[in-house]
């Protein structure tokens, strides 16, 4: 999610859809707002899916996704186009629910504890350096 912070307030200012500089800041809101009503429409469906197809397709397929739709959304020359890929991205970002999941399956009473608690170490990790990474393609 922090990825794209970097770049999007030139990537906004730059489609059709943007007559004032003031704008950008609300359609830039709704790209960030699509991801997340996405990601969280589809959580429980992304849990349930995984309970009866297994956890690792579901990761597998998350995964894929998000890659996809990063690409997509990359690419993106119009907000319509940018908009559509960031809630494809959160769908697909949904099934971070399955990887909970698979951490409380695998571990046992004697790192649980440990394990749950690097879930939001590594969140937080990623979150600094995805605007870290983004940052270097605000204009490459």
């Amino acid at each position: 999610m922090t990825l794209i912070l970097p770049f999007m307030y030139q990537m906004v200012g730059g489609f059709d859809v943007v007559r004032d500089p003031r704008d950008i800041a609300f359609y830039a809101s709704l790209l960030l707002a699509s991801f997340t009503v996405c990601k969280t429409a589809t959580s429980v469906h992304w849990g349930i899916l995984s309970d009866r197809i297994g956890r690792r397709p579901v990761i597998l397929l998350g995964l894929l996704g998000n890659l996809l739709t990063f690409v997509l959304f990359g690419v993106s020359k119009s907000f319509t186009w940018a908009l559509v890929a960031r809630s494809l991205n959160g769908l697909f970002t949904g099934n971070t629910i399955a990887t909970k999941s698979m951490i409380a399956e695998i571990s046992d009473d004697s790192n649980r504890s440990y394990m749950m608690a690097m879930l939001p170490l590594m969140w937080n990790l990623g979150t600094m350096l995805g605007g870290a990474i983004g940052g270097l393609f605000v204009d490459p």
